[in-house]
């Protein structure tokens, strides 16, 4: 257990820097490159996390999420050259020693700690060293970030036809105690062995006519199948593909297959009890926000597809 706390954090910090010389590239960025095997240990870490917080994780996504992601960072951290942007050494060893003790405080004691480390192959010295490269770009691409979304900001003037617009189109988003009571089946398309689709399909289906607690129970603790009572949850706080398929929520309504990330779900509403719809003038703020924030995401997107066109990407 100690030493998989160990190897979680350095997968989560890309321990590139271990890799070995014959180790393969999978992408030249500019200047730098990408290893097959940061890639693996990123998603490894990636699924760790979400199966300890009780989630499914489909590895084929989340490699390509990550490994777009990644291009970004490098992307990113040669711009922040162009642009001299840079961190201080302080703010450096402030994010180091906080990491290293967040480690260090899973072990009983500081012997404990050095042993996991000796019995992964990494030195303390190592560790920390290849920590400080990675904090160090990971500070840099937030701050790259940061300071061209505040530049996005300034230009993402907001009109009140656009405002009026997006509450209409969004208001669920913005109802006050609108509760469901959901059961929620959910299909691991890399976990099932067979086609999901299909699959999710037919257990809709025979959920709609035989009954969904029964179609459920026959098929928990099959592989690639979870089985949940959420109990009542904020509409609000719903992703909001599931709230559209659900629709008008009523008392015993089943709905799916729903397309969700690594899979399928399939919901049926136990209770729902209707909140309150907000005037615009009670939220006016909250959604200028949210359209400020779909702006600057916007313009993010299109910057950095510029900043890719003008970089050299080649994937090996």
């Amino acid at each position: 257990m100690k030493k998989l706390i160990i190897t979680a954090a350095l997968m989560a910090l890309a321990m590139s820097a271990f890799a070995v010389s014959s180790d393969r590239i999978l992408v030249k960025v500019n200047n730098e490159v990408i290893l097959e095997s940061e890639v693996n240990e990123n998603v490894e870490a990636a699924v760790a996390a979400s199966q300890s917080a009780g989630k499914p994780a489909d590895r084929k996504e989340l490699r390509a999420k990550i490994l777009d992601t990644m291009i970004e960072q490098r992307l990113i951290i040669t711009v922040a050259k162009d642009e001299q942007v840079a961190v201080s050494e302080e703010a450096v060893a402030d994010k180091v020693n906080e990491f290293v003790d967040s480690v260090r405080s899973r072990f009983p004691d500081e012997a404990a700690f050095e042993e996991a480390l000796v019995n992964e192959g990494v030195s303390y010295t190592d560790f920390r060293i290849k920590i400080e490269q990675q904090v160090r770009d990971s500070l840099i691409f937030s701050k790259v970030k940061q300071k061209k979304q505040q530049d996005f900001i300034s230009k993402a003037a907001v009109g009140d036809n656009e405002i009026n617009a997006y509450f209409e189109k969004n208001i669920a988003d913005f109802k006050v105690n609108d509760v469901m009571n959901i059961s929620l089946v959910y299909i691991n398309s890399s976990e099932l062995g067979q086609p999901a689709d299909k699959y999710s399909s037919e257990i809709a289906s025979r959920m709609k006519a035989e009954g969904f607690e029964k179609v459920a129970a026959e098929i928990t603790g099959k592989k690639g199948i979870s089985v949940a009572e959420l109990g009542d949850t904020n509409t609000a706080d719903m992703d909001k593909n599931v709230r559209e398929a659900i629709g008008t929520p009523k008392k015993g309504k089943i709905a799916g297959p729903i397309a969700v990330s690594g899979g399928y779900q399939i919901i049926k509403v136990i209770d729902f009890k209707k909140g309150d719809a907000p005037k615009l003038e009670d939220v006016k703020e909250k959604v200028r926000v949210k359209v400020i924030e779909q702006k600057v995401d916007r313009m993010w997107t299109e910057w950095m597809g510029k900043v890719k066109e003008d970089a050299f990407i080649k994937y090996m």
